[in-house]
């Protein structure tokens, strides 16, 4: 679905350029879906070395860690804000 709505994506605007990025790009069946899509278009593909396709998860949850070992918790009505600044305090 994510490599198909790409390629379109590419193919609707005339993109010669499209770059997988984030912890889905190291899923081995996605790259090639993308490079072999992205080869009919005649459009480069960009994607990042294994190493550098990453997953947000372990670095939240280890903050997570040493926020509890620090002391600071919070109840369960507790909220998600997305863009609070990780320095908040």
């Amino acid at each position: 679905m994510l490599a198909e709505k790409l390629l379109l994506a590419a193919a609707d605007t005339g993109a010669k350029q499209v770059c997988l990025a984030g912890g889905v790009a190291a899923n081995g069946r996605l790259r090639q879906l993308v490079n072999d899509g992205a080869q009919k278009l005649g459009a480069k593909v960009y994607l990042p070395e294994l190493k550098f396709c990453g997953d947000n998860g372990a670095m939240i949850a280890a903050q997570g860690y040493y926020q509890y070992i620090a002391g600071h918790t919070a109840g369960l009505e507790l909220n998600g804000l997305p863009t609070l600044p990780i320095d908040y305090e």
